[in-house]
């Protein structure tokens, strides 16, 4: 079975160089009796792909390019040839099984930067698509426990039409299906088949709160085993891996409680939950009405302008997209000071010194009933804290400098201050576990 090591520390402590280290030792290094290691790097950003080619000059990391329009295509191509691949998520969530057959027999390593998408809710088709599909017979389940979707190909094995892209799906083991809590069958699954990091010689995921992801419960509701290390060290004395059990953040979490400064006022009382409702939840936003979403703003515009006291540029914000236009106020409408929920990775908000975190997160409901399904619980808190510490990190503070939250939703602020006390994620993850509550998203 092929080993898969997530190295799971927090951000700017090494990760990455100590992975960038390790490429540029063992990726030139080929002898009588060892193949050369080639690497096939996965980022969520472009940019990343352009400093992973630059960090590693000697091997050449290619980004595919498009062939016939298709950069798969590409793809596809510079594994036949053996060459040291950087690319995207998304493109590398195309994998199929006769390209995974290349990369079997080319001694490939992978590295996956930040978690990958490797369970969501499929939504492409309809409840009458669905019965179309079945009743005529050209989607069945697999019967070996699974819920894999697959196409007959023995009877539609020539179809052509509007389900094509559904049949490649299908084939290649990309659709699943499972019943919901009523026991009706009809919740589909994109996934991405685990059978496809086994066609790599070593996996590496590089990334911070792991077991707050979905492709940790993913990973573990498949049956795959993971190593989980940390990394430690520095510039000077160089980087290396360490027990993950062991590993503490207490200098680095020093550092940022120093540097960060979390707003306490009235304007964080539309956030207190009544009840068992979660104010700024996803479900919370779609019942409120005008007046209670213009007082939330109006409480974002006062947080810049009287108690940050940065200028438009330096402000940052975010909530869930459905419910941008509504909340956006003096001081922070631009399109500059936008940052997406799920952001990761980027530089690009460096300069930012204050943000507004208006949301209150929780995973999928499709997703926490399949994994409860398959005997594994997602941790709703870990989630939440692991998506948010994602976000601010692309501020000021990733470069040391002091910065002003404004977090109403009283259960985000209290896990962001939880995450600040911890001096190790373990510490963290005994803290949150087990769940003790059930909330309402």
């Amino acid at each position: 079975m092929t080993k898969v090591t997530v190295i799971d520390t927090i951000m700017g402590a090494g990760k990455t160089s100590y992975i960038i280290n390790f490429m540029n030792k063992t990726g030139v290094q080929e002898t009588f009796d060892a193949p050369e290691r080639r690497f096939i790097y996965v980022t969520p950003l472009l940019s990343e792909v352009e400093r992973v080619q630059t960090a590693c000059p000697d091997l050449r990391f290619k980004d595919p390019k498009p062939i016939h329009g298709r950069k798969f295509y590409g793809l596809q191509r510079l594994i036949e040839d053996g060459q040291n691949i950087a690319t995207t998520h998304e493109l590398f969530r195309m994998l199929t099984p006769e390209v995974c057959k290349l990369i079997n027999d080319a001694n490939y390593t992978l590295v996956i930067d930040e978690v990958l998408t490797c369970c969501d809710h499929f939504k492409e088709l309809t409840a009458h698509d669905q019965r179309d599909l079945f009743g005529s017979g050209k989607l069945y389940v697999e019967n070996d426990g699974s819920g894999r979707l697959r196409w007959n190909h023995k009877d539609h094995g020539n179809y052509v039409g509007k389900f094509s892209s559904v049949k490649h799906l299908c084939d290649n083991g990309n659709l699943a299906v499972y019943a919901d809590r009523r026991g009706k069958r009809g919740v589909l699954l994109w996934q991405f088949p685990t059978e496809f990091l086994g066609c790599f010689d070593e996996v590496f995921v590089l990334t911070y709160l792991y077991h707050g992801s979905a492709m940790s419960s993913y990973l573990e509701a498949k049956g795959v085993p993971v190593s989980l290390m940390a990394v430690s060290g520095d510039r000077e004395q160089g980087y290396s891996l360490t027990r993950w059990d062991e590993h503490s953040e207490a200098l680095k979490k020093a550092e940022i409680r120093n540097l960060i400064t979390i707003y306490e006022g009235p304007g964080n009382r539309i956030g207190t939950p009544n009840g068992r409702e979660q104010p700024l939840s996803s479900s919370w936003f779609k019942r409120q009405s005008s007046k209670t979403l213009a007082k939330l703003r109006g409480s974002t515009v006062t947080f810049f302008k009287n108690h940050a006291k940065t200028c438009a540029g330096e402000n940052a914000w975010t909530t869930f997209k459905d419910h941008r236009a509504k909340l956006k106020g003096a001081g922070y409408a631009g399109k500059s000071c936008w940052i997406s929920l799920n952001t990761k990775s980027t530089n690009d908000y460096a300069h930012k010194r204050s943000m507004a975190y208006l949301a209150n997160i929780f995973c999928l409901p499709v997703l926490r009933n399949y994994f409860a399904a398959n005997g594994v619980v997602m941790n709703d808190d870990a989630f939440a804290i692991s998506e948010m510490v994602q976000v601010i990190w692309r501020t000021a503070i990733r470069n040391g400098e002091p910065i002003m939250l404004y977090i109403p939703s009283e259960r985000m602020r209290n896990l962001f201050k939880l995450w600040l006390e911890c001096d190790s994620t373990a510490e963290l993850m005994q803290r949150l576990q087990p769940e003790t509550k059930v909330l309402a998203a």
